[in-house]
């Protein structure tokens, strides 16, 4: 698993859209709302049982397609180590970078840019989620060459989804106006998740995009927004750069990181920054968030239900059901339910409450349940 038919990635000629680019996959999530399939030890981006390969292993794949393996640098938590040595063991181990505590996504993207800057400066960091269901991936290739080319000109930038519904499960960008095509747009405000009215609103308006979270920016562009808009974490994490591939590094590590906050990079950074922009995403993506966005990964019955497992259904509808065990299970009379048994438990609930379990499962696991 995790290998490539290509593993030196693509070819690094002069004209390469990719040339002096580091691509950095955030890869340390919990993934509490895929609980009970995701547990502390194996969360979503790394289960086989969602999808026959890992959503990490797709993100690393789509990464080579753009690098070389060993321009791609992983950021994840320590306990997820062995995890991301056996499913990508082409990425160096040196390249495989363990937060000693979750921090947020600000926290993640400096430390990453310090590493950057210090052994490849100069270059363009492209920073992406690793539990991201991603299509079509030519143009997934040509939206990321333009937010690269338009990053060597300077700024901060996103990829933007255009919307395909007035979802409330994700973060706006606003526009001075409707996107022309793929060309770079500057962003006028960062909003977060809205209610459904005004999602409506903002997806009539045609100015919105979605937050993909996925970034692109020069290495020493966004150390030096860092500094000036999020001192408080930025410099911790930048004196790390005197120990950067020394035995000091994760002792530091763990010091720097005891000391900051955890803050998003979008609310820490990119609010506050003047140069801001998105490319317009034109590749199918699914964030995979909750249980309802992961039943797109498996078919539809007659019925709208979406199984696996061995399951017996009558005068049920819409439903959600990965069962792992041989003992049938059987569903009478039941509509619109996720029903998920792992290894951490099994969850029975109507998909209308799927948002209340994240604070669920961290109550279950703070209590030790």
């Amino acid at each position: 698993m995790g290998h490539d038919p290509n593993p030196a990635g693509p070819a690094e000629d002069g004209q390469h859209p990719f040339r002096h680019v580091i691509a950095v996959l955030m890869a340390g999530g919990a993934g509490t709302r895929f609980w009970p399939l995701s547990t502390p030890d194996l969360p979503k981006q790394f289960l086989t049982m969602l999808m026959d390969k890992p959503l990490y292993v797709q993100a690393a794949e789509r990464a080579n397609l753009l690098v070389p393996w060993d321009r791609i640098l992983v950021m994840t938590h320590a306990r997820f180590a062995d995890l991301v040595h056996d499913q990508t063991p082409l990425v160096p181990p040196a390249n495989i970078i363990l937060e000693p505590a979750r921090r947020n996504t600000a926290a993640a993207v400096i430390l990453a840019a310090v590493i950057i800057n210090h052994r490849w400066p100069g270059s363009t960091m492209i920073a992406m989620p690793a539990d991201h269901l991603i299509g079509n991936m030519e143009a997934f290739r040509q939206t990321l060459a333009t937010a690269v080319a338009r990053a060597r000109e300077g700024g901060l930038g996103t990829i933007g989804i255009p919307p395909t519904s007035p979802s409330t499960e994700f973060g706006y960008l606003r526009l001075p106006g409707p996107p022309a095509g793929t060309e770079p747009v500057p962003i006028e405000q960062f909003v977060e998740k809205p209610d459904l009215g005004r999602a409506q609103q903002y997806v009539a308006s045609g100015r919105f995009l979605w937050n993909s979270g996925i970034f692109v920016w020069q290495s020493r562009v966004l150390l030096e927004a860092a500094a000036r808009h999020l001192p408080q974490v930025y410099h911790p994490l930048a004196a790390l750069d005197k120990v950067v591939d020394t035995e000091e590094f994760l002792p530091r590590a763990l010091e720097a990181f005891e000391r900051i906050e955890a803050i998003s990079v979008d609310y820490g950074i990119m609010e506050k920054a003047d140069d801001v922009w998105a490319v317009p995403a034109t590749f199918s993506w699914n964030d995979v968030g909750n249980w309802l966005a992961a039943a797109a990964l498996l078919p539809a019955d007659a019925d709208g239900n979406r199984l696996r497992g061995n399951v017996i259904l009558d005068r049920a509808r819409g439903n959600l059901v990965i069962w792992e065990s041989e003992r049938p299970l059987l569903i009478v009379g039941l509509s619109d339910c996720v029903i998920v048994q792992g290894p951490a438990g099994t969850l029975i609930c109507p998909k209308s409450h799927v948002d209340s379990l994240k604070s669920l499962v961290e109550h279950i696991l703070s209590s030790g349940s």
